[in-house]
């Protein structure tokens, strides 16, 4: 009798542990989705945001003629800063860096 109280606490127990492990893990997942989704609107915005700076009418020096050398070299420059970022974005290093801070945690 000591037995079958003993044998259906542990079971109880262990089905509470799996339950908490379970919503444990799902709590982890649904915050992963939210941080990735925020970060993606971040950046998202940020390089958004550098859009604005092809458009002729948003260099200062454009009067309608040729953009100065200055606007140039910045339009320029951010071309190559948002090239970089995607090429990081898709690389293999990259990708597996991510995996490695998963599995190791959000905090370091």
């Amino acid at each position: 009798m000591a037995d079958d109280r003993e044998r259906a606490a542990s079971a109880a127990l262990a089905s509470e542990r799996r339950l908490g492990c379970e919503q444990g893990e799902a709590f982890d997942r649904q915050l992963r989705e939210q941080e990735l989704t925020d970060r993606e609107q971040r950046l998202g915005s940020s390089v958004g945001d550098l859009d604005g700076l092809y458009a002729p009418d948003a260099s200062p020096g454009f009067d309608g003629g040729r953009p100065q050398l200055a606007d140039l070299r910045l339009q320029d420059e951010i071309r190559h800063l948002r090239f970089f970022y995607y090429a990081v974005q898709k690389s293999r290093a990259w990708r597996f860096t991510q995996r490695l801070r998963a599995m190791v945690g959000r905090a370091w």
